[in-house]
């Protein structure tokens, strides 16, 4: 063979190669282009949407997924198994579509293309968009081949198709966070009578219209994922579920209608990894048999009702990594055992009953990122050793007994984010040299007994958002803080004084500024950034003076103002008309000097208006508001210089004083998640008293110590929902208008020190709750009624009326010359007590006996009617909301 011919057979496979080559590519790129069908379909359903980052970005930050509108890419002209979202089979067939987080807004109805062209797809991933309501299609189910469908958080309604039955390949199934999806009474086991190779499901907030758990659950033998809640079920819970053949992951959250138990797991070959009960009323023992379960990674049993000591073999588990046995009524000590959980990386045993000192071998959970010991009963000092877990980041120890000195800050604890130690006995002083935690944004060491000086450090920390040292014994200046991230700052009751620097008010991320009960002074700089972004202003009882500035602007976001006891001067600032959101304004004790400000009736939410013991003056003038103060529910203008009839227009403005409906839930004004309450001083059966805590339905009318003249307007008695009144040391004259036997509500009437005449009506012996009555110093006469609370009340209550009669007096009615008991040593009308009367005219009045007197007392002193008392013991539900937010394992905007 020539040289010619080799080179042509050579050139011959060479170009045959190439050929070859080119038709394996002609192939495959015929293969992969989607078909002209799918591509106008596909862009057909992009026509129905617009796109809103709103719509996916809440729920999908939570989970850490980055959202972007996938099908805006979408383009005529191209292959659409290119795009965004999209995944095709071998042939050009669409088998997938994922557009979750796609900032989706629109509706999905039945005519819509995805249901016209894609007989092949497998996967449909629609979740974390917003569908306006959209009713979820039966024309689903043409998606025959569908094995897995999830269709959560995108805000569907109406039933669960019952067809869903017929995709009898489906592999998963997520249907949650739908608020109006439901399914219909008897709908589950319809729902999976064909769904046998169902792995995953996740129905929660889906309403099961069910008052039983369905048994059906236990037909899925291949579930290893379940998670259900808020779905409305009721009853017994299957305890075989737990021990399906390949469950990994249970999950119940949030109903609290659903009862039951941890069974016994009697072998070790339980697959289980993930189980949480989270609000349930599940009850019952945790069994030592928990050891078996050795897969297990994650327990959750958080408010439910389980009990007793936790079995020594949790603590032996060997792949858990995090426990939450939070709210629940749990004892016993922490065994030093603990030290096992090497591989643990948050607990939280918070809100239950536990005991003793912490174990020194706690150091040993060298992994462990958040500790929540907190609101126990855990005692003894703090050990060292807790500064030596290096990546602990959340640490929380209040609410316990825990004394002696903060423990050492070692630079260890250099990448720590939340620190609180509040409400405990701690000692000593804060340790003054540290390396500044850099990470630091909440610091919580409230309510202990540190004393001295805050160190430099804490004003130089440069994440720091949360700063609560109230209620201690701190001494000394505070200084400017360095970085303006602060949110929250608390340093109430304490010993600290001088003057505030002007750049804490003008922190430009600040909310709170709690400064009270300290020996503050100086003067509020004007400025008009202060009160921009700031929630709450509280200066209450310092040593400040000078005039508040009128630099309220409209943009602010103020619901509380206290500024009582301090020697503020001048005219209120006309522009807190701009503070539209305030709820709280309290000037009471300092030295405003003007006529009533009736203009702050255009303010719509106020509802605590304190400005006794100024220089106020002047008849009050109405509001020209067709409807002022329509929710003020606390009116203390005691002590200043008011003349003139009492307001009527105002006792019939009053709407939030009338009629309250008495199922309510026990709420404090304030914040509990910050522990920030409002407080009020105000008198109270006849006592100046501090409410630590203002309950929301607490209302009462203080105008004594004025110069108010004329009858008390029967129209009072329209305020059925007071619980206290006092119009005591003005000069009211007229009859005790019978009304006010309306007040059924009341605890406390003092109409003392005025010119009444007539007699007492009978009409009071109505106000069953009345536990304090002072009618004395007026010109009264005629018998004293008699029957209910009135058979409680002493002579107090009636001395100097010189014409009654009958008991408590000694003289009966009908004698010629009634005598009196000798003049008290009240005061005159022109002097300024602390408290209109003592508790010799109190404790008489609790003549129900001894018991009620001394224990009753208090709680109705400091909140009212004995309902609240029930109220308080049955409302510890909201306090676990803030716990849920604060741990990386729970499911974020999805279990909201």
């Amino acid at each position: 063979m020539g040289l010619q011919q080799v080179w042509l057979s050579y050139n011959q496979l060479f170009n045959l190669f190439f050929f070859f080559i080119f038709l394996c590519q002609l192939t495959f790129l015929h293969a992969q282009l989607c078909t002209q069908e799918q591509t106008s379909a596909l862009l057909q359903f992009k026509q129905n949407f617009s796109f809103n980052k709103s719509a996916s970005q809440e729920n999908c930050d939570d989970f850490g997924i980055t959202t972007f509108p996938k099908i805006k890419s979408w383009k005529k002209g191209s292959d659409c198994c290119s795009w965004a979202g999209v995944d095709c089979d071998g042939t050009g067939q669409v088998i997938g579509l994922d557009l979750s987080c796609s900032w989706l807004q629109g509706t999905i109805h039945p005519n819509s293309s995805l249901f016209l062209s894609f007989p092949h797809l497998q996967r449909l991933n629609l979740a974390y968009n917003d569908f306006f309501m959209s009713p979820i299609s039966l024309e689903f189910t043409r998606f025959t081949e569908l094995k897995h469908l999830n269709l959560s958080w995108s805000v569907f309604s109406g039933n669960i198709p019952l067809e869903f039955s017929f995709l009898n390949k489906l592999v998963s199934l997520d249907l949650s966070g739908n608020f109006g999806l439901g399914l219909e009474e008897g709908g589950f086991q319809l729902l999976i009578q064909n769904l046998s190779k169902l792995r995953d499901l996740d129905l929660y907030r889906v309403n099961m219209s069910s008052s039983v758990v369905p048994k059906s659950f236990l037909n899925l033998t291949s579930l290893r994922s379940l998670s259900l809640g808020r779905s409305g079920l009721h009853g017994e819970f299957p305890s075989g579920i737990f021990h399906l053949p390949h469950l990994q992951n249970l999950e119940i959250w949030d109903d609290e209608g659903l009862t039951g138990h941890i069974p016994d797991f009697i072998n070790s070959t339980y697959p289980l990894q993930n189980l949480v009960l989270f609000s349930t009323d599940f009850s019952g023992i945790l069994l030592d048999s928990i050891a078996n379960m050795k897969s297990l990674e994650l327990l959750v049993v958080s408010n439910c009702k389980f009990h007793g000591s936790i079995p020594t073999s949790l603590w032996n588990l060997p792949q858990i990594t995090y426990v939450d046995l939070s709210s629940n009524n749990f004892h016993g000590i922490l065994p030093s055992s603990i030290s096992n959980l090497t591989q643990i990386t948050s607990l939280d045993l918070s809100y239950n009953n536990f005991s003793g000192s912490l174990p020194s071998s706690i150091s040993n959970l060298t992994q462990i990122t958040s500790l929540d010991l907190s609101y126990n009963k855990f005692s003894g000092s703090l050990p060292s050793s807790i500064s030596n877990l290096g990546n602990l980041r959340y640490l929380s120890l209040s609410d316990n007994i825990f004394t002696g000195p903060f423990f050492p800050w070692d630079a260890n604890l250099l990448e720590f984010q939340f620190l609180d130690v509040a409400n405990n006995r701690l000692t000593g002083p804060l340790p003054s040299q540290v390396i500044v935690p850099p990470k630091l944004t909440d610091l919580d060491i409230s309510q202990n007994l540190i004393k001295g000086t805050i160190p430099f450090w804490i004003f130089q920390l440069p994440a720091l958002k949360y700063l609560n040292l109230s209620h201690n014994e701190l001494i000394g200046h505070t200084h400017e803080f360095q970085y303006s991230s602060l949110e929250i700052i608390d340093l109430s009751n304490n010993y600290l004084h001088g003057i505030v620097p002007n750049s804490t008010f003008e922190l430009r991320n600040l909310t709170h500024l709690v400064l009270s009960s300290n020996s503050f002074f100086g003067t509020i700089p004007r400025s008009n950034r202060f009160s921009e972004n700031l929630n709450v202003l509280a200066l209450k009882m310092n040593n400040f003076s000078g005039t508040i500035h009128d630099s309220f602007t409209r943009r602010n976001s103020l619901t509380t103002i206290n500024l009582y006891g301090n020697g503020f001067e001048g005219p209120i600032p006309k522009s807190l008309i701009n503070c539209r959101n305030l709820e709280v304004l309290d000037l009471g004790r300092n030295n405003f000097f003007e006529e009533f400000p009736h203009w702050l009736g255009n303010l719509p939410n106020l509802h605590v208006l304190i400005l006794q013991s100024n220089k106020f003056h002047g008849s009050i003038v109405t509001s020209t508001s067709k409807f002022p103060f329509p929710i003020l529910r606390i009116l203390d203008m005691a002590n200043n210089n008011f003349t003139g009839p009492l307001p009527i227009k105002y006792f019939t403005t009053f709407k939030a004083m009338m009629n309250v409906d008495e199922h309510f839930d026990l709420e404090y004004m304030g914040n509990d998640t910050l522990r920030y309450y409002d407080s009020l001083t105000i008198v109270i059966k006849g006592s100046t008293s501090e409410m630590r805590k203002i309950l929301k339905v607490f209302t009462a009318i203080d105008l004594s110590r004025n110069k108010f003249q004329g009858e008390i307007p029967g129209i009072i008695g329209g305020l059925n929902s007071i619980q206290g009144l006092n119009l005591s040391h003005n000069s009211l004259t007229g009859h005790i208008p019978k009304s006010l036997g309306n007040l059924t509500k009341l605890e406390w009437l003092d109409l003392s020190s005025n010119k009444l005449t007539g007699e007492i009506p009978r009409q009071l012996t109505n106000l069953t709750f009345l536990g304090t009555l002072n009618l004395s110093q007026n010109r009264l006469v005629g018998p004293i009624p008699q029957g209910k609370q009135f058979d409680t009340f002493s002579n107090d209550s009636y001395i100097n009326n010189l014409a009654l009669c009958g008991p408590p007096l000694s003289n009966t009615c009908g004698d010629p010359k009634p005598t009196q008991p000798p003049p008290s040593t009240f005061e005159e009308e022109d002097s300024e007590p602390v408290s209109g009367f003592g508790w010799e005219v109190i404790l008489p009045g609790y003549g129900f006996g001894l018991v009620v007197g001394l224990v009753m007392g208090y709680l109705m002193f400091s909140f009212g009617k004995p309902l609240w008392l029930v109220k308080m013991v049955e409302g510890v539900g909201n306090r676990n909301e803030k716990r849920l937010k604060s741990h990386a394992w729970r499911r974020g905007g999805r279990r909201n």
